[in-house]
């Protein structure tokens, strides 16, 4: 009497999650294949004749000159302008602000 439900409890414990996460992970496989791409983000040079500007704050703190990434901006019809104090969040006027820092710089 006592044999099934020690089975049913053993199964439940430990059999049960790991068959729920086989399953879980079967079902999510296809996810992973996402990948980041430009063209999320940007509209292509070809489509953008009939798009509104965008108009977009830049706070350069790398302590260099971005202009590579200020052209590829203005080719995305992005309209950049550099800002002159590191509070970027009180200029309301902007779609969007970005901070441009090195890698491990904050």
């Amino acid at each position: 009497g006592l044999f099934f439900p020690s089975r049913l409890l053993l199964f439940g414990i430990f059999i049960l999650p790991l068959f729920v996460n086989f399953l879980m992970l079967q079902l999510t496989e296809g996810f992973n294949s996402l990948e980041l791409a430009a063209n999320l983000y940007f509209v292509p040079t070809e489509k953008n004749a009939h798009i509104k500007p965008t108009n977009l704050l830049i706070f350069n703190d790398t302590g260099s000159h971005i202009e590579d990434f200020i052209r590829a901006l203005r080719s995305q019809k992005i309209v950049p302008e550099i800002a002159v104090e590191e509070n970027i969040t009180s200029l309301p006027r902007y779609n969007g602000a970005i901070k441009v820092s090195r890698e491990g710089q904050v």
